[in-house]
């Protein structure tokens, strides 16, 4: 969440190609400068997703639509005052503020989908280099070893990705270490309860 205002700022870096084929502003036919509408569609709100022919969306969200939906849906469940004239920037801070309370509602995979998606789709259409922590320590949720840190991100996930198989949870780093020595706890604990029964039984 907190990165959709750096995809903002880095996408609007990347509008105008600087080598190769790129699609023009509709009705131009000039040669001109050459403006991505791939890029166009994520930058600007309520522009119109490209569906394939199963209606499966194929091209780049929207990033302020996405936020606004979002927003307008969290708004509504706690009967808050919908930002409707908020930038990116502020609608991050907006959500963020209350993506604590988000994380408790049964659409929260959803929603974690669709913001994740901005970032993929951002960085496909304009790579960068991306910093991913894998962390060492289980899911807390699922127990499964797919916890990742994102740089830049507020919190840690555990990753939904199909082919990893994680639960989509978010930590705090604070709630993972937590975790993290309770688990190392256990297993002193059970080191010395298995040192004193060989003890036992050498006796």
């Amino acid at each position: 969440m907190e990165i959709t205002p750096q995809l903002m700022r880095w996408l609007e870096q990347h509008k105008t190609p600087g080598q190769g084929d790129s699609d023009r502003v509709s009705g131009s036919q000039e040669a001109g400068t050459p403006t991505r509408l791939d890029v166009l569609s994520m930058l600007h709100e309520g522009a119109t997703p490209i569906h394939g022919d199963d209606d499966d969306q194929v091209g780049p969200p929207s990033i302020p639509s996405t936020l606004k939906g979002w927003a307008w849906l969290i708004a509504e469940h706690r009967g808050l005052v919908y930002p409707q004239r908020a930038d990116v920037e502020e609608l991050s801070a907006w959500l963020l503020r209350h993506l604590d309370w988000a994380t408790g509602q049964p659409w929260i995979d959803d929603m974690i989908g669709e913001v994740g998606a901005l970032r993929r789709w951002a960085h496909g259409l304009a790579p960068w280099a991306v910093h991913v922590q894998e962390l060492v320590g289980p899911c807390r949720s699922c127990g499964l070893r797919a916890l990742i840190r994102t740089a830049g991100e507020r919190y840690i996930e555990c990753d939904a990705r199909e082919y990893v198989g994680g639960c989509g949870a978010l930590w705090t780093w604070e709630e993972y270490e937590e975790h993290v020595a309770e688990l190392v706890g256990r297993r002193r604990q059970s080191r010395k309860v298995g040192a004193k029964t060989k003890r036992g039984m050498a006796e």
